[in-house]
């Protein structure tokens, strides 16, 4: 459901209009643009030949002005890149215009049982995240969680894990043995991976890593299991692990960091090699990873394991500094997140109903 709060006879495009005009040019105040309401978002549309130069910056600062001045009345969703329609039958000084993606008022955050919430998680193939967004992991594999200490990344975490943990089998990696781990064990998961306490051979400063690399290189088999079944038995070209009765495998790793903390360097190039591995080939297969951390910098993370991650979550404290790992687009775009705990944003990539970066509440799970 969306909480709309646009006021009656409320006039958007000449609103927007009017708080264009001066803060997009500046004293330079042109009239030689539109402004319309369109199907999915707003269009900004200059009318050629123009006294303003239109590059990525023009469009960054025109999102800026427009993504606080329509805010709560509409969520503006930010591109991953400038976005230019045709406009048929216009005219020449009239047939392209800047679209930006929005929708009116604002997202409400879930509230439900983990029971509710994944029901429609097994109904759909999607995992519910507020009430107009959901994950498609099948069409947009692995995710990625970060955020600073009391953003909301482990409640986030948890609520993924109770879902997936309805949909198929979850492995469950948890170097500080705190509340993934928990969870995992109040619900019966038998795969769950924790170091041994104070300094023994599986202490997080002995052989813990090489027992998760084990344990993932173990899992990488199952997954060319899977490929050669789906192989040698179905023709289709585009299919899945799916078509052959298999379930989805989710492992989910918290604190990539401190996992990898005081272990052997070769030990650290094995693991993220095999993260790299089941992140590229994983998906045909059903095997997704789901990786929690501060921060995603290369150290922790490979690039190349990065950017193959359709679902990316940052919680907490946004700005330019600590999303530029994630979100390099937000280097010069401030957001505006939708306050309160769990809050943040997201993109989803790989499916067509979301255009960009996104405003998220992480649902309430009430049991």
């Amino acid at each position: 459901m969306i909480v709309k709060t646009r006021p009656a006879g409320f006039d958007v495009e000449q609103y927007a209009k009017s708080c264009l005009k001066y803060t997009l040019f500046g004293d330079n105040a042109t009239t030689d643009y539109d402004f319309k309401k369109v199907k999915g978002g707003f269009l900004f549309v200059p009318v050629y030949p123009t006294t303003y130069i239109i590059d990525e910056s023009f469009y960054n600062r025109l999102f800026t002005i427009l993504n606080l001045a329509l805010t709560p009345m509409y969520t503006l969703i930010r591109p991953l890149t400038m976005q230019v329609v045709d406009i048929p039958n216009a005219g020449a000084g009239r047939s392209r215009g800047l679209f930006i993606p929005a929708r009116e008022g604002k997202p409400r955050r879930l509230s439900g049982t983990s029971a509710d919430l994944a029901k429609n998680a097994r109904e759909t193939g999607r995992i519910p995240l507020m009430d107009l967004m959901s994950w498609d992991y099948v069409k947009s594999p692995h995710a990625v969680i970060t955020g600073v200490s009391g953003s909301g990344k482990s409640y986030f975490l948890k609520y993924l894990f109770s879902a997936c943990s309805r949909l198929g089998d979850v492995f469950a990696i948890d170097p500080k043995c705190s509340d993934l781990a928990r969870l995992a064990k109040q619900k019966n998961v038998e795969n769950v991976i924790v170091p041994s306490f104070g300094d023994g051979v599986n202490s997080i400063s002995g052989s813990y890593l090489q027992t998760v690399v084990d344990e993932l290189e173990r899992l990488e088999m199952q997954m060319y299991e899977r490929q050669a079944k789906l192989f040698d038995s179905t023709n289709r070209i585009s299919t899945d692990y799916r078509e052959i009765g298999l379930k989805p495998i989710f492992i989910f790793i918290d604190e990539v960091a401190a996992l990898m903390t005081g272990s052997d360097k070769a030990v650290k190039t094995e693991f993220q090699n095999v993260l790299t591995r089941l992140v590229v080939l994983g998906r045909e297969a059903g095997v997704y990873l789901v990786l929690s951390m501060q921060s995603a910098r290369a150290e922790y993370i490979p690039t190349v394991v990065r950017d193959s991650i359709s679902l990316r979550v940052q919680l907490g404290r946004i700005n330019g500094e600590n999303s530029r790992f994630l979100f390099p687009e937000l280097s010069e775009m401030p957001f505006v997140p939708l306050g309160g705990k769990g809050s943040g944003i997201l993109s989803i990539a790989g499916d067509p109903e979301y255009a960009g970066i996104e405003p998220l509440l992480t649902p309430t799970i009430l049991d």
